[in-house]
């Protein structure tokens, strides 16, 4: 296959989801010749900050002086984000090579009788070919949904698993319940230390059980603003690009699991993690763009605990300007939830359907915003939305909701 026919062949598969198990991963990376048993990985569950803390962790290990690998999903603003090398997405050529392989193999296990591969599965064993050719140190893995029967969890055994915050998302998989959910993330540890910050007690009690439990020190804000923030943390002082009083927790893991590698022996000083945490950018996440005298910032926040932490540095860091959200949402998401917390900080919304079949309505949309602000209409497109927000007279311009609305309000923005 060459690149746009890989791409669309994964495209093809997600059409028919996910299956949640294990079985038919470990039978396709068999067949592969088992390639993650050449690997190195730190592996990373939770509901919100998995990316946030990929971002850092790989960061400090790139400064450390070691060549990394980072799989995680979904991209939000090119295909080929799925698979890192040393922060950089990989090229088409590779991407077209590696899903050859594995859709090869896919086709003979079906030929055979097995279970077919989903797009998932296709996407982490064609990056563990490519991670195990490109000779790294170390790979960053993200959990795809949930933990214990997530295809990332075929890996054996791990040099760190990560937990970062847990709340209500895909309750009808992983339960409905916050010890439930627990439970099916913690069943990424394997062997290895476990690295969390303290969450609620219904939570803290499962993690408890394991057996080498890691929980950070909580990390003291210094100073914030647009630029970024700076935080004391563990006796120490960091800076970081990343807006959000949330990232100090992402960034509190990175930190921990890098003192956990240095323990055993690896080359991590004080120095680079430093040096990696300060050079981190997770794109999507408060992502901060200036054009003329407005100001953008794309966010992702698709769930309450997102909204909740996005409306938190609104009102820390753009509490006194004029606010216009460009909001599009998928239909299964609890988009009353999410507007709870951002719809008191709008001034204005402009609805947008998401481009996916999941996608939500705008007019729906819209019907729930104007709850919060008449302000508020629908546009049919993301060109529209960008246009009318910018000759608006807000100053700052959110676009949220769905990280599949963030990479059509980038081009837009671009072009102003």
């Amino acid at each position: 296959m060459f690149y746009l026919e890989a791409v669309e062949y994964i495209e093809n598969l997600e059409k028919f989801g996910s299956v949640y198990g294990l079985d038919t991963v470990r039978e396709l990376l068999d067949r592969l010749g088992n390639p993650q048993n050449s690997l190195k990985f730190i592996h990373i569950a939770g509901t919100n900050g998995k990316g946030s803390t990929s971002c850092f962790i790989t960061n400090v290990l790139i400064q450390s002086g070691y060549r990394v690998g980072t799989f995680n999903s979904p991209s939000v603003f090119g295909y080929n984000e799925r698979y890192l090398l040393d922060s950089l997405p990989i090229d088409d050529v590779s991407v077209a090579k590696y899903i050859t392989i594995v859709a090869d193999e896919r086709a003979k296990m079906i030929a055979e009788g097995h279970n077919a591969p989903t797009a998932f599965e296709v996407e982490f064993a064609a990056s563990l070919l490519f991670f195990k050719d490109s000779k790294c140190d170390f790979v960053v893995l993200e959990c795809g949904l949930g933990g214990r029967f997530d295809a990332t969890n075929a890996i054996p055994c791990k040099e760190v698993a990560i937990i970062t915050s847990i709340s209500f998302d895909h309750t009808s998989i992983l339960g409905n319940t916050l010890q439930a959910i627990a439970k099916e993330k913690v069943a990424i540890v394997k062997n290895c230390p476990l690295v969390t910050y303290r969450q609620c007690d219904e939570i803290m009690d499962v993690f408890s059980q394991t057996d080498d439990l890691r929980v950070c020190p909580n990390a003291h804000l210094i100073s914030s603003g647009k630029d970024g923030q700076t935080f004391e943390y563990d006796g120490e002082t960091y800076s970081i690009r990343q807006l959000g009083e949330y990232q100090l927790q992402n960034c509190s893991l990175a930190i921990k699991c890098a003192q956990i590698l240095a323990s055993k022996g690896y080359n991590i000083t004080e120095e680079s993690i430093k040096l990696g945490v300060k050079k981190a950018l997770w794109k999507g996440r408060l992502q901060l763009i200036k054009k003329g005298e407005k100001t953008f910032l794309l966010d992702g926040a698709h769930n309450p605990d997102g909204a909740k932490v996005l409306a938190q540095e609104l009102q820390s860091n753009f509490a006194q300007e004029k606010k216009c959200f460009i909001f599009g949402m998928f239909a299964d998401k609890d988009i009353d939830g999410v507007l709870s917390h951002i719809g008191k900080t709008a001034d204005r919304f402009l609805t947008v359907k998401p481009p996916s079949k999941r996608g939500l309505d705008q007019n729906i949309t819209l019907e729930k915003c104007l709850r919060y602000t008449p302000r508020s209409t629908s546009c049919s497109d993301m060109i529209g939305a960008i246009k009318t927000a910018y000759s608006s007279d807000c100053d700052t311009v959110i676009v949220c909701g769905s990280l599949s609305i963030l990479n059509d309000a980038l081009t837009e923005i671009n072009k102003l």
